[in-house]
């Protein structure tokens, strides 16, 4: 072979190698143009998936508890959701109504009067020195529309969540469609090894969204029993704000505390330290108490990654990333510690201990 062919092939090679590298790069380009574009969408998704993961969990469990298949289990899962949120809405929901529109009249009152009492404070005086920027931002109406801002887009979370638990229901029906599905859209070489990391995914999501909202429940619970004891009002509608909001880690507790905290000064000092004090110890039992023994049976995120993934996701997204930021997260370390860890790098110490953290549900 002379030299020109040699060379001729070089180049050939050389090109044929560079068309695909450029090709790669466009591809993943465009899917990133398509995430970014779909970003809410996705979310929205993701909300799905979740709420698939739980129904069928609960289904399963269900069947396993009892005689009934799946499909029956599943049924009466939702005759109980039926019969639970029917019940509250009678019994609870008229109560929690009236303790909304009360807390939206008594807000503003009480913004005011603290800035009144600040006013009137020597030692509050010396340390406000930029006391126009203060007045601001204790102003009746900035207070206010911050936390009315807050409670306007949970509702319409609250309505994305609606929606992804109606894709969630259809998802749960039957999983095995959907998983199948996708697992044939990789290589056959795969496909065993896919099926299990996306399974021990699916096992984590179910593991973490429970876990949490056996948490909701103990702070939302905590919260009003406390409120009540100190003699707070709207006790009740306060507690259920710190039980939704304790679904956002690190940012769900300061927002939450803020109304509570505004109510509070309209009693004085000593009861807003009482309140404080209260806050503080609920949330010192989830940090000590409950979160570790939720994380020894699902995947830890550290807490830095928590916060920066709440923060990125919140940007793009608003209120949907922020919620669903931390079980992304979770999910996320969980493909990063299979697929990259593990199988691109061969590091299976740390992925083989938190295996048995995770279980795997391979049905």
């Amino acid at each position: 072979m002379s030299d020109s062919d040699t060379g001729g092939e070089s180049t050939r090679s050389v090109a044929s190698r560079t068309m695909v590298k450029v090709s790669v790069l466009a591809a993943v380009a465009l899917l990133l143009v398509l995430v970014w574009i779909a970003f809410d969408f996705l979310l929205l998704l993701f909300a799905a998936l979740l709420f698939g993961v739980l129904i069928h969990g609960v289904s399963r469990w269900i069947s396993e508890k009892t005689p009934l298949s799946r499909n029956l289990s599943m049924a009466l899962f939702f005759v109980v959701l039926i019969i639970v949120t029917g019940l509250f809405g009678w019994l609870v929901a008229p109560s929690i109504g009236n303790q909304i529109d009360a807390l939206s009249e008594a807000l503003p009152e009480a913004v005011e009067r603290l800035r009144e009492r600040a006013d009137e404070s020597a030692w509050v005086q010396r340390l406000m020195e930029y006391r126009d920027s203060l007045e601001d931002g204790l102003s009746a109406g900035d207070g206010f529309s911050v936390v009315t801002a807050v409670l306007a887009s949970l509702g319409g979370a609250l309505t994305s969540a609606l929606v992804a638990f109606a894709i969630g229901v259809c998802l749960a029906l039957d999983p095995r469609i959907y998983l199948d599905g996708f697992i044939k859209l990789t290589p056959l070489g795969y496909r065993s090894r896919l099926r299990e990391v996306l399974v021990e995914t699916g096992s984590t999501m179910q593991s973490w969204l429970v876990a949490k909202l056996y948490e909701m429940l103990l702070i939302g619970v905590l919260t009003t029993l406390g409120l009540w004891l100190l003699g707070i009002e709207l006790a009740l509608v306060l507690g259920l704000i710190a039980g939704l909001l304790s679904f956002i880690p690190n940012i769900g507790p300061i927002i939450s505390v803020i109304p509570a905290l505004l109510l509070a000064s309209m009693e004085g000092m000593r009861t807003m330290l009482y309140v404080a004090g209260l806050y503080t110890l609920v949330q010192t039992l989830e940090s000590y108490v409950f979160t570790p023994w939720m994380q020894k049976r699902i995947v830890s995120v550290p807490p830095a990654l928590t916060i920066s993934v709440q923060l990125l996701f919140g940007l793009f997204a608003g209120t949907l990333g922020l919620l669903l930021a931390t079980p992304l997260a979770a999910v996320g370390m969980v493909l990063v510690n299979r697929l990259y860890i593990e199988d691109v790098l061969g590091d299976r110490g740390e992925s083989d201990q938190r295996s048995d953290a995770t279980p795997v549900d391979e049905r």
